[in-house]
């Protein structure tokens, strides 16, 4: 047997379960790219974060103890990083990758402008590209949520069109054995919701307050088990701010309703955790998602989906997939009624969601079809 290659993994392992499911859906399709056995070195970026290690010449020594680096998936061409060298959030000095010998795959990264693109992060983001866009020891690939688009309109077309177009990889996540427990007992239908609450200043713009978002939420929960006194809900936080939107809706709720139709999904990170929440949104009927992964990954379990939208990279994939009909905009005061009918129709199989869901899988897969000839050439042999 030959010897496995050794890949140096940076990205989030204990954060946000939705990434989880990426590199649940990301390690196998590029170990079959690979075409050699791999064993892989995890460093959670968070460590970063937490100033636990530095983007220093010890991290890249301990790069080049590896044979490939790869950074992501994950949203880290945020592009309002004021303090750091490349303006995102890989906070490395670009000099010091004169010093990386090894090979480094950009694994489908957002670039996200939702807090801004203050000058300092353009400039110092743009060097960074022209770096990495110059030299064939770096691959660079962005995710379909109108990354690319916005590359264009911040940093500029020549840069956008150098970089790759990769679906992120939830969309290809295995469907989980675990059973959720909020299935037993029940035999009506099931909704999942998953709620947000970081970037408040983006997400309730339109309302006088956090607060006045989750009363109109819990509206819409109430009015839905009113239609259906079978109806269970299911809350599905994903980090640990969700909690705090979670609480703030149950609060709202009639008392009888939250103690007897409600579950909130457990809160951990890790695949573990990733897992049990895969097996509550394959379970549902019917999932409203706020988070990114909370509407890729559905998708990929066959679930229906409605997006509750309220920031950009949201409408972007669901544009993208020609999905724009699935867009539920929860960024403005009043939305309550419309994502009542919205669900219940849902709910009733009349929107045509199961026959478009199919082309959509469709065009994400071929988007990674079409990226597979150029990750091929760029492999060391």
């Amino acid at each position: 047997m030959s010897t496995p290659l050794r890949l140096l993994h940076i990205a989030s392992f204990s954060g946000n379960v939705g990434d989880n499911a990426n590199h649940m859906g990301f390690r196998p399709w590029f170990e079959a790219q690979l075409g050699a056995p791999a064993a892989w070195t995890n460093l959670e970026i968070r460590e970063f974060y937490w100033r636990e290690r530095q983007w220093d010449a010890g991290l890249v020594e301990f790069i080049n103890s590896h044979d490939m680096l790869i950074i992501g998936g994950g949203n880290y061409f945020e592009l309002w990083v004021e303090h750091s060298p490349t303006g995102t959030s890989i906070a490395m000095d670009p000099k010091l990758f004169d010093d990386i010998k090894v090979p480094v795959f950009f694994n489908a990264l957002g670039v996200d402008p939702g807090q801004g693109v203050p000058d300092i992060s353009r400039e110092r983001f743009t060097t960074f590209l022209d770096k990495l866009l110059s030299s064939e020891q770096y691959l660079v690939s962005v995710r379909n949520d109108g990354a690319r688009e916005n590359l264009r309109q911040h940093i500029g077309q020549a840069y956008s069109d150098q970089v790759h177009d990769l679906p992120d990889h939830g969309f290809f996540v295995p469907s989980p054995e675990e059973t959720s427990p909020w299935v037993q007992g029940h035999t009506g239908q099931r909704v999942a919701i998953n709620l947000a609450c970081d970037m408040s200043e983006t997400r309730f713009a339109g309302f006088e307050s956090q607060t006045a978002f989750a009363r109109e939420m819990a509206s819409v929960v109430t009015n839905l088990a009113e239609h259906d006194r079978q109806l269970q809900f299911c809350l599905v936080p994903h980090i640990f701010r969700d909690l705090e939107i979670i609480s703030q809706t149950i609060g709202f709720l009639d008392d009888r309703l939250r103690r007897t139709r409600l579950t909130v999904a457990p809160f951990g990170s890790g695949d573990a955790a990733a897992r049990q929440t895969l097996s509550v949104y394959r379970s549902a009927d019917l999932v409203m998602g706020m988070r990114f992964h909370a509407n890729v990954c559905p998708m990929a379990l066959g679930s229906n989906v409605l997006a509750l939208n309220c920031y950009p990279q949201i409408e972007n994939l669901y544009r993208g997939l020609d999905l724009a009909e699935r867009l539920l905009n929860v960024g403005q005061a009043g939305f309550g009624g419309e994502a009542t009918r919205r669900a219940e129709q849902t709910l009733a199989g009349a929107d045509g969601f199961s026959s478009a869901i199919g082309p959509a899988i469709s065009r994400v897969s071929q988007l990674r079809s079409n990226f597979e000839p150029h990750l091929q050439r760029w492999l060391p042999q």
